[in-house]
């Protein structure tokens, strides 16, 4: 934080004339009632360090208690007038209580108590405010709690106030309005709440405020443009909402301000007016932090922050800024501060990389910091943003949209310290930028981020990069092999090169000379480790990223002397032995473990660790290997565990131990696991999936699944479960996915599923023993995308209701991936810290469907399917023309039940079917001409029906197998060997509709004959009894016959003429 000069100057002006007048008086003794006074004090003190205040004491030498460590006097007067008792920043001095004969010392006017740690006097004793004369009080980081005494407000004269870094609770006493000479007040990092304090604002002398690090709420009163000496106001880390008032455009002396709100802790912004004409007059403004505050609807915030000639500190953080507020806003590139050093815009919503680029470029050239990653910028980096800001010493433009080639002037800055481009789509070679900054003489660069990106190239020599610390190039298009000289990088910390096409080994002299490495990521390359067996590292990891490289066969023994691990990766390492018992003496203190896809194998014997009441780790992954055996209780104290695709066999002591509470994962399907499942599901209150598929469980579901409040997933499916689905299930009300397929479960389906569950997404019930009808319930699940009830015993027919299904009704616009997320806090007993730590991410949940007639895994393209599937049943009736409005469909299969009627015509609109089976039904009539029209039609399966009529033209149906057709006698044409008879084209050519199959009835002719009656009596009987017409209508005839018959001579004459010319 910036001090004011001006405050400085201030209090060294008044330092200065205490000093001057605090020379010892020519008698050379001080007054003796201030003498045991300041010795009552120290006792008071009973400080605990012997070198401390040494020099006050009752010897003979120690008489002159104005020659005191810390104590000044009046050369007029001999009373104490100064008290400077700091402690010393290199030593924290415990002080038990202050004495009350403090309040003896009536000419005190500078009292420094700073940085002591009073264990004895929980608040500042109130006697203090009998000190009337006092000028310069700081108490701060002195550990004083409670309340502020109200007895400050006697301190008339004070001009200097520092509480700062206490435990003051409740709000600032109303008597704080007394002090009107206030010049420096200083209240931060306490716990002080309520409203602004308003007798603050009475403080005309006032030009340092701090108010930080609070629980202050509200909104800021007008009464703040009251202050006109200020010059420095710190409102920051409070939670004051509303709007900055328009009266801060009386503080034309502000230099420094900042209102940054809790937005990370309680999601609070603060709104600033559109109108920011306050900020135009405060021209002597050099630091503004505004972050986190709401500029959405401030339209001419940069011409007002332009206007601002002497601002070397910007930061706009998170303000909700955009590019068309940017760019009605556009100001005179030449009105900008020429002294600006820091510019932090990030987490903003700038899109526009040609217009931001530009105006920073053209605005200054001094430029230290620049901050703009968190936009979604596109566009590309300006190729002469390295010469134009070539003071640059901080570059972040992370996590944008931004492509095209890095420039290689970046790389020209030999200031630069920080550059971090990660996350965007830029290009370029890697060794054309190594080779650029090799040029500079001095180079400081210690943190480069180029990960995410489509870099290419080769890793060169960068052992000249000596004041590297972190390098980040993970997830690029590197390629070749790694150079050793990158091990003589000794300050090395972070090495992140995963997900590259990398290849080669790596060696010992790799890592010859970094000792300081924490983290270590190769992960996702062909690389192969070629150390001894005795390798002892320099280093001591916390990451480790080694995930398909190859580490094996052998367990690499070197991974015994990393005894800091918190993440650990060596998946996919090509290791085949057993694990090692040392190897699991790190877990207590591990938050990630994944050891999965190689070939470890062996039982745990016994418990390897203790289960502690406390949370150990986060997440371990043991699963495809060879694993046997039980699995071990110590498992039950993760958070994360996926033991899936080994060999374990017995699961109750990691279903039944007392430490599951912050399990939020666990899969263990595809195992041996076998017998009852445990009924001891009541502990796993922060369950988020559950995956014990592909088992031998048998028996009844237990009751106590009821109890997962949290569970968001289910899968127990290809087990041997029987009796019915337990109605406690209902309290799972959070439930998305719900697969019991492949068991033994009987019963009708619950109705309470679709009542009780709303937000089920998929529902998977295939292979089991279900009977009775669909429940009309199931029309409730409006999120629901995939439901499966085949290979059941179900009756009745199809509720017209389903069309309720409302997910299915609209084309997949959702993630491709369904996921869920888990938040929770945890402590380990075996960190240095207690503290709480945080922990979020999310899970991508998958599930076993039937497509296209074959059982599949779903996994990062489960969110897209829209499926039903109600196929070997026993459903009758009619297909719900109903069912046709669920035009998100992807797949539809009735097939193997006993629907009859015929197939809805507006089935066309299913546009989004690929795969279609009404096969082995009792379906009749003709096959709907709209089916022709569905060009993403796969797989389509209508056989052994009773349909008939030709098969409609169009390369989507007469171009299939005729397999799809086969077992309807009565259907024709391609691509069916028995063709249509000819008047079928003949009756296709008149119909517009082509479903009728019986146009031409037996009714038909008699309508027919019925009508030709009926015209012709009706005629006749008009002619007989009405003669005007019956004379017209000879007439017409007489005419007509007139005509014809010239008509026709005229023809015959002209052929015999041509004929008599041949």
């Amino acid at each position: 934080m910036m001090m004011n000069v001006v405050v400085y100057a201030v209090l060294m002006v008044q330092l200065l004339a205490w000093t001057s007048s605090a020379v010892v008086v020519s008698s050379g003794k001080c007054i003796e009632s201030e003498r045991q006074a300041l010795l009552s004090l120290k006792r008071g003190f009973n400080v605990m360090y012997d070198d401390w205040l040494s020099s006050w004491g009752d010897g003979e030498q120690q008489k002159e208690c104005c020659n005191w460590e810390g104590v000044n006097c009046s050369n007029h007067t001999g009373h104490v007038v100064m008290l400077d008792l700091h402690a010393n920043d290199a030593v924290v001095v415990y002080l038990e209580s202050i004495s009350p004969s403090l309040g003896e010392l009536h000419h005190l006017k500078y009292l420094d108590l700073s940085g002591n740690q009073f264990t004895h006097t929980p608040s500042i004793p109130p006697f203090i405010g009998s000190l009337t004369f006092l000028a310069h009080l700081d108490l701060s980081f002195s550990s004083f709690g409670g309340n502020i005494p109200p007895q400050l407000g006697n301190l008339l004269f004070l001009e200097y106030l520092d509480l700062e870094g206490n435990y003051f609770s409740q709000q600032i006493p109303s008597q704080f309005s007394n002090l009107s000479h206030l010049v420096y007040l200083d209240l931060s990092f306490n716990a002080l709440v309520g409203e602004f304090p308003l007798q603050l604002t009475n403080m005309s002398s006032l030009t340092y405020l701090d108010l930080s690090l609070n629980y202050f709420n509200g909104t800021l009163p007008p009464q703040l443009g009251n202050l006109l000496s200020l010059e420095h106001l710190d409102l920051s880390r409070n939670a004051f909402t509303g709007t900055i008032p328009s009266q801060f455009n009386y503080l034309s002396r502000l230099q420094y301000l900042d209102p940054y709100p809790y937005s990370y802790l309680w999601d609070i912004t603060m709104s600033l007016s559109s109108d920011l004409q306050w900020l135009s007059e405060l021209s002597t403004m050099r630091y503004l932090s505004l972050p986190w505050v709401n500029l959405s609807g401030a339209s001419n915030w940069q011409q007002q922050v332009s206007s601002l000639s002497h601002l070397q500190y910007l930061d706009l953080n998170g303000c909700n800024l955009v590019d068309s507020v940017l760019t009605s806003s556009l100001a005179s590139p030449s009105n900008f501060s020429t002294s600006l050093s820091y510019v932090d815009i990030s987490n903003n919503s700038l899109r526009d990389a040609s217009f931001i680029f530009p105006w920073l470029m053209n605005s200054t050239g001094s430029l230290v910091t620049l901050r703009m990653n968190d936009n979604g910028l596109t566009g590309t980096i300006p190729e002469t943003l390295g010469d134009k800001l070539s003071s640059l010493e901080e570059l972040n433009l992370a996590n944008n949209e931004l492509k095209g080639q890095i420039p290689l002037s970046l790389f020209h800055s030999c200031n630069l310290a920080y550059l971090d481009l990660s996350n965007n789509n830029l290009t370029g070679e890697f060794h054309e930028y190594i080779r650029e900054y090799s040029r500079c003489a001095h180079k400081p660069l210690r943190f480069l981020d180029l990960g995410w990106n489509e870099i290419t190239g080769i890793l060169p020599e960068i052992s000249h990069l000596s004041s590297l610390e972190e390098l980040r190039l993970g997830n690029n298009r590197l390629s070749g092999t790694i150079h050793e000289g990158i091990g003589q990088l000794s300050n090395l910390t972070e090495l992140s090169l995963g997900n590259n096409f990398l290849k080669g080994l790596i060696s010992e002299a790799h890592f010859s000379r970094l000792s300081n490495l924490g983290t270590l990521d190769l992960s996702h390359n062909a690389l192969a480790f070629n150390v001894s067996v005795d390798w002892i590292p320099p280093f001591n990891l916390t990451d480790i990223y080694l995930a398909s490289c190859k580490l094996g066969p052998n367990f690499p023994t070197w991974l015994h002397t990393q005894t800091r691990i918190d993440n650990l990766d060596i998946s996919c390492a090509g290791i085949s032995s057993t694990v090692p018992n040392w190897f699991w003496e790190p877990l207590p203190r591990m938050m990630y473990l994944n050891i999965s896809h190689n070939c470890f194998r062996g039982k745990f014997e016994g418990p390897i660790l203790p289960a502690p009441d406390i949370f150990l780790f986060l997440s371990i992954d043991l699963s495809f290997n060879l694993f046997e055996g039980p699995i071990p209780a110590f498992l039950s104290t993760a958070s994360q565990t996926f033991l899936s695709n080994n060999s374990f066999s017995i699961a109750n002591p990691l279903l039944c131990a007392n430490s599951t509470k912050y399990m939020t994962f666990m899969d263990l399907s595809n195992n041996d696991l076998r017998g009852e499942l445990s009924d001891c599901w009541r502990g796993f209150e922060s369950l988020v999936v559950l995956d014990l598929s592909n088992n031998q469980f048998y028996g009844d579901m237990p009751k106590s699944l009821g109890s997962l409040r949290n569970i968001k997933s289910i899968h127990l499916g290809g087990n041997n479960f029987s009796g019915e689905i337990p109605s406690s299930l209902n309290n799972c009300t959070q439930l998305q996915v719900f697969d019991v397929a492949g068991n033994k479960l009987s019963g009708t389906i619950p109705s309470w599923i679709g009542d009780n569950i709303p937000k089920l997404l998929v529902l998977s019930l295939h292979s089991n023993n279900f009977h009775g009808n669909i429940p009309l319930s199931m029309c409730n699940l409006d999120e629901l995308r995939v439901l499966d009830l085949s290979l059941n015993i179900l009756s009745g027919s199809i509720p017209k209701c389903i069309s309720n299904l409302s997910a299915m009704a609209t084309q997949a616009n959702s993630n491709a991936t369904i996921t869920h997320d888990y938040h929770y806090e945890y402590a380990n007993m075996y960190r240095t810290s207690t503290a709480l730590r945080e922990v979020s991410g999310v899970y991508n949940d998958s599930a076993s469907l039937t497509w296209k007639g074959k059982m599949s895994k779903y996994g990062s393209t489960l969110g897209l399917l829209r499926s039903i599937d109600f196929s070997s049943n026993r459903l009758t009736g009619e297909i719900p023309t109903e069912m046709m409005t669920l035009i998100g469909l992807v797949s539809l299969n009735l097939s193997r039940n006993f629907f009859s009627g015929h197939i809805p015509p507006t089935i066309g609109q299913l546009k989004s079917i690929d795969f279609l089976d009404l096969s082995r039904n009792h379906l009749s009539g003709r096959i709907p001409s709209q089916l022709a029209q569905i060009d993403r039609l796969s797989v389509l399966d209508l056989s052994y029906n009773d349909l008939s009529g030709e098969i409609p033209l169009g390369t989507q149906l007469q171009t299939r197998d005729a397999s799809a057709y086969a077992g309807n006698p009565k259907l024709c044409g391609a691509p069916l060997n028995n063709t249509c008879p000819i008047h079928g084209h003949q009756i296709r050519e008149h119909v517009a509709d082509g479903d009728d199959e019986q146009l031409v009835s037996e009714g038909f002719y008699i309508a027919m004959a019925v009508g030709f009656v009926m015209a012709f009596w009706g005629v006749s009987f008009s002619l007989i009894l009405k003669k005007s017409w019956r004379y017209a209508y000879f007439k017409l005839l007489s005419d007509v016959y007139d005509k014809l018959y010239v008509f026709t001579a005229i023809k015959v004459a002209k052929f015999k003429r041509f004929r008599s010319q041949i």
